[in-house]
């Protein structure tokens, strides 16, 4: 199946489609040569300067608990030098700096009292400027970039994974249960979502949404982009929706000018709420690094983000459907992965909480590939540490069906999208096209191209025909 067009209104003369300067630049750019310094960069030296940043944080200022968290003692550093001890002071600064940007961040969007009286965007820029300060605060452990681990390993044997999750293996098709029990009054299910006060945004108006993890128990956060056309906080607006959901360690609330396709969506006359995952931005574990704790805890990280974003996702829909509209997910590596199991939950759930439609980029439906032969999995070595604790092929593929998304389709397949990277070797591209083609997706739906894992993702802005296509389908809801 190939890439294809969105079809053009009325009749019109043949021709080859023009090539815009941004098309151009795209396919000179983003190739594989891209993507394989992407991944060095990401596994060489962006988790190990993570690692160290997420160790200073951790740390309290103590050298000693710096360097055993840090990997640095296993490397065979025994004493902080001041130049390191410099890099923890900066990461410990900055940080105290965020949560006091935090908190008054949140008191201005959720505090009590009447709206309109706090600087909302000056708050929300304060934050963002924070957010990003504490982040680049990594920079300061460049000098030791190739003596700090990649991950923190906390695998989970075997053995814990079925004391965990045994129960919900036992009954697959009740293991993501519906967000709101059958028969809740809508009263009592919108008490489960805090909307924040809303300030004007470039393209339209922002807001947040705030809820409890009903797997995690934490806060989770979503950032809601209006299109233009509505009014604040979208009221009496039926927009389509768009719940976006990213790939691991892409925190867009965290970093200033961070390229996403929120703002194309938007653009497109969406609704879109951004998510933060579990263990992203302000979600982040103690110790660890945003995503972390998903490579850390192996099929065990992996088994229960699905199980707690799915989960969040469900009562995300539930929300949107209280705007009117159609309710679409657009997942984007780890976000695809996650969208699609949420729609696969999601036939058995009521209506009002099943998605529409589905846009997924640089995902897979075949997820031993990603211990086996994902290129980021043999970058930082989980195949091998698996092996040494019992995680063996038979092993692993016993927890596929809370894992994998259903092999049928669970959406009608004209309303699901996909976009993959013929040469994406972190989330193979052959399980990709083999879930497409279990789906039966028509061919104008499924968008293939001469590239990689990190360009595919990237390229959709710069060539954005499946936002097209996808924007088309969703209109016609």
């Amino acid at each position: 199946m190939a890439e294809n067009s969105l079809p053009t209104a009325g009749p019109t003369l043949a021709r080859s489609p023009a090539v815009s300067f941004g098309q151009l630049l795209s396919r000179a750019l983003l190739g594989p040569s891209f993507d394989w310094l992407a991944l060095r960069v990401v596994a060489q030296v962006y988790l190990r300067l993570s690692r160290g940043w997420a160790a200073a944080l951790a740390s309290e200022g103590e050298a000693e608990r710096f360097l055993a968290e840090s990997g640095l003692a296993a490397a065979g550093i025994r004493r902080a030098s001041r130049r390191l001890e410099r890099a923890i002071a900066k990461a410990l600064e900055e940080e105290a700096g965020y949560r006091r940007a935090l908190e008054a961040w949140d008191q201005g969007y959720f505090g009590a009292g009447a709206g309109g009286g706090p600087d909302l965007a000056g708050l929300e820029r304060a934050r963002r400027r924070a957010a990003h300060d504490l982040m680049a605060a990594r920079l300061g452990f460049l000098p030791w970039r190739r003596r700090l681990a990649q991950v923190d390993w906390t695998l989970g044997t075997p053995a814990e994974v079925e004391a965990r999750h045994g129960a919900r293996l036992a009954d697959p098709a009740a293991a993501f249960p519906a967000p709101e029990p059958a028969g809740e009054p809508p009263s009592e299910f919108a008490s489960k979502i805090t909307v924040s006060r809303a300030m004007a945004g470039p393209a339209g108006a922002e807001y947040w949404l705030r809820g409890r993890s009903p797997v995690l128990g934490d806060p989770f956060w979503a950032h809601v982009h209006e299109p233009a056309s509505a009014g604040a906080a979208g009221a009496g607006d039926a927009a389509p929706t768009a719940i976006f959901l990213h790939g691991i360690g892409m925190e867009t609330e965290m970093w200033r000018g961070t390229p996403s396709v929120i703002a194309a969506l938007q653009g497109r006359g969406f609704r879109v709420i951004s998510t933060e995952g579990p263990w992203h931005g302000r979600r982040r574990p103690a110790g660890f690094y945003g995503g972390e704790p998903v490579l850390a805890r192996g099929p065990l990280g992996l088994l229960e983000l699905l199980q707690a974003w799915v989960a969040e996702i469900g009562l995300l829909i539930r929300w949107a459907r209280t705007r009117g509209g159609p309710v679409a997910l657009v997942g984007v590596s780890l976000g695809a992965l996650a969208g699609q199991r949420a729609a696969s939950a999601a036939a058995a759930w009521p209506e009002a909480a099943r998605p529409d439609a589905l846009l997924l980029v640089a995902t897979s439906g075949a997820l031993l590939e990603l211990a086996s032969s994902g290129s980021l999995a043999r970058q930082i070595g989980i195949g091998p540490r698996l092996q040494r604790i019992g995680w063996d092929e038979a092993a692993l593929r016993r927890w596929l069906p809370l894992m994998e998304p259903a092999w049928t389709p669970p959406l009608p397949p004209e309303r699901v999208v996909m976009v993959l990277g013929r040469h994406d070797d972190l989330t193979p591209y052959a399980g990709g096209l083999a879930l497409a083609e279990a789906w039966d997706l028509p061919a104008e739906n499924l968008f293939c191209r001469a590239q990689g894992h990190f360009s595919v993702a990237i390229g959709v802005l710069g060539e954005p025909a499946p936002l097209e296509r996808f924007a088309a389908l969703v209109r016609r809801l």
